[in-house]
């Protein structure tokens, strides 16, 4: 069957350079006979995608010095992408030109390929793409970025040239083993010369920036609480389905159509669906620890005292995002673009231009345009994130305020509340099982990027935190929590083990079903299960993922530990991931586009070709989102704790001449 383009490569061959000269050809041309048409691009045919979605033989078109052009098919709705091999006498530019333009969907209308295909040349763009020639202009935001990637590596690596110089500068030079030596087996001018601390010591600001000093926290995997140590599977987990999600989605808007429709009702594309409840994870585990950190005995009571103090909280909490978070947008918008090469790498435009401008994700306030010019597009979560931050400080104040009870009651009634707003924008929309609201224009603005809509895990988990921070505190006031009973129940009566079975089998059993409960009605054209049953399943899915979550975790909570929570989920790897999950999340589909759109060749759909894909985001994430903590992350956040010292730092008092 003839492809969208294949009147193109046909009428392309004797054009010469003059733009006008190549459209009057295309058009004499189009009116020979198929048989001298057929002859004429045979040479290119070979060279040149066979179908919608492929891209043909990018480096061999080149040596035998043809010329080579990618097209995206824009239809609104969705986007399709082909690359062709045709004579080097006409270029991208011919075809993008006014009159090219027009003669082309002119062609499409009387060829019949519109009907065939069933395109609306009225509303069809067509954007060619020469890779030789494509390069994205490089403005004044590059250099910006750049020089500010360059002062920052200057400032963390001070610290270690000072040492390296003071080292060289002094008579004897430390050495790790020297320090790991006793000082009783060492001699007398080694202790001196380890305990001199006249030699070097690096000012606050130089020290705050050190690689060494922020290496070193990052490197220091000692679990604080063992009550908490299933956090760092989940966290890491959570990411890893974040990671291949994006993946699969990546890949299957560039990859073979066929492919991906032959895959459509597999289990390839049930867990790719099921890959959003990491979010919701994500969600799940912020709420957690902010009721956890937030409702602490001390700091509750510093807030009860100067309410004032709450603006610090949120300093903090802008102090954390905003340098790693700005930074990374400029790093997608104006370094992304110039790391990549050949005939799809203008398909990273789609993640990198920021059409709308990055003031809106600056402000979090990105949710709220619905203009589809979306910038840095997984961001959103770190929108809906902050916002259900500044929501839940609510709640936390009046618990602050010692209204405990009240503060508990009022954030069940936010879960209610937000069940009921996520059922009637499904209902009035008209969401159903996941895998049905693809192509369902309203879902992404209306519910996905919501943050009323996704804020039930949210709450969820401040409840869970503030529960948890009165069970840890008990033990000290001798106060009986919900926990504490629910943990003394289950060792009094020798139920220790039955309990964590229960969790476990109830929790997996909830997350299991909405993993692969649905396929079966995913897989058939007539609805089996009735809509007012999917309203209801949408509606409330996501909180009850992290409601099964919450069993899992809970063993963990009171203490009951087991191989599943203190070593499976608190591996030495899962640890490292969980303390630079922020930055990698970040970096990760940067590195995902880098992966998927530097190929010559269209990539393929297979579960093997995902999962290599799957296997080197993960591995580079980890590498640059270390390499950000280092560069951004800690040092901010250590001068973000050193300003906060001074702020809340008690004035001296000054005694008076009388005094």
């Amino acid at each position: 069957m003839l492809n969208l383009l294949f009147i193109l490569m046909i009428t392309i061959c004797y054009a010469t350079n003059n733009s006008s000269v190549c459209i009057d050809q295309l058009k004499k041309l189009i009116e020979l006979p198929i048989d001298e048409q057929l002859q004429t691009i045979l040479p290119y045919y070979s060279l040149s995608g066979d179908w919608i979605g492929k891209f043909g033989y990018y480096d061999r078109c080149y040596r035998n010095d043809y010329s080579y052009t990618s097209v995206e098919i824009d239809q609104q709705l969705f986007k399709q992408y082909y690359g062709f091999c045709h004579s080097n006498q006409c270029s991208a530019k011919d075809f993008n030109s006014k009159d090219g333009q027009q003669t082309i969907k002119q062609l499409l209308n009387n060829s019949g390929i519109a009907n065939l295909f069933n395109i609306n040349p009225d509303t069809l763009q067509l954007n060619f793409y020469d890779p030789l020639s494509y390069f994205p202009h490089l403005g004044w935001e590059t250099y910006v970025t750049s020089g500010i990637l360059l002062i920052l590596f200057i400032l963390i690596t001070i610290d270690p040239i000072l040492r390296f110089i003071t080292a060289c500068q002094s008579k004897y030079t430390p050495d790790v083993r020297d320090q790991r030596s006793s000082s009783l087996q060492s001699p007398q001018w080694l202790r001196e010369g380890l305990q001199d601390k006249s030699q070097y010591q690096p000012t606050s600001i130089i020290k705050d920036f050190s690689i060494i000093v922020n290496y070193n926290k990052i490197i220091n995997l000692k679990t604080i609480d063992p009550n908490l140590a299933i956090f760092n599977g989940i966290r890491a987990i959570s990411f890893m389905m974040v990671a291949y999600g994006h993946v699969n989605e990546m890949t299957a808007t560039t990859t073979y159509i066929n492919e991906v429709n032959l895959q459509y009702k597999s289990w390839v594309i049930i867990i790719l669906y099921d890959m959003m409840y990491a979010v919701d994870i994500f969600f799940w585990v912020g709420g957690f620890f902010l009721g956890y950190v937030m409702c602490e005995e001390r700091k509750a009571q510093t807030l009860h005292q100067k309410p004032q103090s709450i603006i610090l909280s949120i300093t903090h909490r802008l102090m954390r995002i905003w340098p790693c978070y700005l930074l990374c947008i400029a790093i997608n918008s104006y370094i992304i673009p110039y790391l990549g090469s050949g005939p799809r790498w203008f398909l990273q435009e789609r993640a990198t231009q920021c059409p709308g401008g990055a003031w809106k994700n600056a402000l979090f306030i990105d949710n709220f345009y619905e203009d589809w010019l979306i910038c840095f597009g997984w961001g959103w979560y770190l929108t809906c994130d902050f916002q259900l931050f500044l929501t839940c400080l609510i709640p936390i104040i009046i618990y602050c305020y010692d209204y405990k009870l009240f503060s508990k009651i009022l954030i069940i009634l936010m879960i209610i509340g937000t069940l009921g707003w996520a059922y009637y924008l499904t209902l009035h929309y008209d969401f159903l099982i996941p895998g049905r609201n693809t192509y369902n224009p309203d879902y992404y603005y209306k519910f996905y990027v919501s943050s009323y809509a996704r804020a039930p895990p949210y709450f969820l988990g401040l409840l869970i935190g503030i529960l948890y921070r009165e069970f840890k505190q008990s033990k000290k006031s001798g106060k009986i929590t919900y926990l504490h009973q629910f943990r003394d129940y289950a060792q009094s009566n020798g139920q220790r083990l039955i309990m964590q079975l229960s969790c476990y089998g109830l929790g997996f059993g909830i997350m299991s079903f909405l993993f692969f409960g649905w396929k079966k009605e995913f897989n058939q054209i007539e609805m089996s299960w009735p809509k007012w049953f999917q309203h209801i399943y949408h509606a409330i899915c996501r909180f009850l993922f992290t409601f099964g979550l919450t069993l899992i975790i809970l063993p963990n909570l009171i203490g009951a530990y087991d191989l599943f929570n203190t070593k499976f989920m608190n591996n030495t790897l899962f640890k490292l991931m969980a303390k630079i999950s922020f930055t990698m999340y970040l970096v990760h589909l940067m590195i995902i586009i880098i992966l998927t759109e530097t190929f010559y060749e269209t990539p393929s759909f297979a579960q093997l070709d995902l999962i290599t894909c799957f296997v080197c985001a993960v591995t580079l994430s980890i590498v640059f989102g270390l390499f950000l903590s280092l560069l951004v992350e800690l040092p901010f956040g250590n001068l973000d704790t050193r300003l906060i010292k001074i702020i809340m730092r008690p004035k001296k008092k000054v005694d008076t001449l009388l005094d």
